[in-house]
């Protein structure tokens, strides 16, 4: 994988104007956010190339077509000062489910990456987002190319929950969503190239990728097939480490082909020479087919840096994402109606445990400590479902203090959404029966919080805020 010859994608800076506003603009979110504040500049610029088309062949990928030409965009959220730039850029795979870009990791982690002066830039990874960018801003967009090399129908016909499920049921007939995969590689090289931090007015140390969802699935096809030290690659990658919340199965390379088998080996993610953070949640721990065959020891070996947290009490969807996500206007302007939650998303502060886990990540890739090892995975009965406690909360995996020292029960399922989740109070009686006082519950919760922090789950600032969070509950204890 050394000397491969790099293909740099030309590069355009797409400005911002009155009446052309980048998709995703962070002021026009749900609930905006005013970078200038945090003196940052947004930014969107599209990228053009040639990518290869790639194959399974065996067990690795080989080029099946090459130079195949495409456009694609790029956001990025930068320091003004160059001066406060730390070094490091975050890529966010956007995630493409309702068939629009959205950014689930940013809605977790931008706290962190403004306050510590961080790159974000988000990319779209499928054809169907594109079309939808361009439905919403015709002219702006109208440069965006996936257009398919491959004269053959494609055949959308596979079970639901398939491997291939997600990405079939959003194909699209005259474009090849397989061309992201160079697109990935080769906007990863530009980024650390001469020219982008002549753009930038600083140096890059470390390129990392996060995803969230389908957008894991997309991260994890990348590094199995391309970023594992004992598969023959077409590519080098450029990527520094890898962090995902939920989605770990594999897609296909292709349009044509199917992704591999769930029970391939390939699908086990190992020996990636940067470090890998993967997050579940209990209501996707199971891989999203009610399997649990990706599961792995974690790994400190300098070729196998590996991290499973299995969160449990979580639902699919977090908190965050349902407010920091495109607005009212925008979704006017694309032909949808934009509205927060209908339903209430329960407030485990999985932001926290995001943020930090992109900080030890960092950490771990510049040659520093490794994270913490959570304390097992989820417990599972003989047919592979979570194990709950007498209060239905789930048993073992990772747990957040309010899950060990608990005021109530963390659900599945609300709103007719099994992807998002409830929070169910105990009564009065049920309180008093398990704290003697408010004094001893907040003894005992804070010795949890404190407990995460020492192990570096949390941050020492958000320690200190959730226990500020907690004080801030009422609760029928005197």
């Amino acid at each position: 994988m050394k000397n491969m010859m790099k293909k740099m994608p030309e590069v355009t800076l797409v400005p911002r104007t009155e009446d052309s506003i980048p998709w995703e603009a962070a002021d026009r979110q749900l609930v905006p956010t005013d970078l200038k504040r945090y003196g940052y500049v947004e930014e969107e610029y599209f990228f053009s190339g040639g990518a290869d088309l790639y194959t399974l062949k065996g067990n690795h990928a080989e080029v099946k077509m090459q130079d195949v030409p495409y456009t694609n965009r790029f956001l990025v959220r930068r320091p003004a000062d160059p001066e406060a730039f730390s070094g490091n850029i975050v890529i966010e795979l956007l995630n493409s489910t309702n068939t629009w870009d959205v950014s689930p990791m940013w809605c977790m982690v931008w706290p962190k990456m403004l306050e510590d002066g961080d790159i974000f830039v988000g990319v779209t990874v499928r054809s169907i987002c594109a079309r939808s960018l361009k439905q919403y801003d015709a002219k702006r967009y109208a440069p965006l190319n996936w257009k398919s090399p491959n004269p053959e129908p494609i055949d959308k016909n596979v079970p639901n929950w398939s491997p291939d499920a997600l990405l079939r049921g959003h194909l699209l007939e005259d474009c090849e969503d397989g061309l992201v995969w160079d697109m990935l590689t080769q906007l990863g090289d530009y980024l650390k190239s001469e020219e982008w931090e002549g753009i930038i007015g600083a140096p890059v140390s470390h390129l990392y990728v996060m995803g969230c969802s389908q957008s894991g699935m997309y991260a994890s096809t990348y590094v199995n097939f391309f970023h594992e030290t004992d598969r023959p690659s077409p590519v080098e990658p450029p990527f520094d480490g890898y962090l995902t919340y939920s989605g770990e199965i594999m897609l296909a390379l292709n349009q044509q082909e199917e992704a591999p088998d769930l029970h391939d080996e390939i699908q086990i993610t190992k020996n990636c020479p940067v470090p890998f953070i993967r997050m579940m949640s209990q209501w996707e721990f199971r891989d999203f087919t009610g399997r649990l065959y990706h599961r792995r020891p974690d790994s400190d070996e300098p070729g196998d840096r590996f991290r499973l947290y299995e969160i449990a009490g979580h639902c699919h969807n977090a908190f965050t994402g349902a407010f920091y996500r495109p607005g009212y206007e925008e979704m006017r302007q694309f032909g949808k109606q934009a509205a927060l939650p209908p339903v209430d998303l329960p407030t485990l502060p999985l932001e926290m445990v995001v943020s930090q886990a992109l900080r030890n990540l960092d950490v771990w890739a510049s040659g520093g400590a490794a994270p913490p090892r959570a304390p097992g995975w989820i417990a599972v009965d003989e047919d592979g479902q979570a194990v709950v406690d007498e209060y239905g909360n789930g048993v073992g995996g990772f747990r957040f203090p309010q899950m060990d020292v608990p005021t109530g029960s963390y659900l599945l399922g609300n709103g007719g959404n099994a992807q998002n989740g409830k929070f169910v109070p105990f009564s009065a009686e049920k309180l008093r029966e398990l704290y003697p006082s408010r004094q001893d519950y907040l003894d005992k919760v804070f010795a949890a919080i404190d407990k995460l922090v020492d192990q570096r789950f949390i941050s020492v600032p958000d320690g200190d805020w959730m226990k500020y969070d907690i004080l801030k509950t009422p609760l029928p204890l005197e």
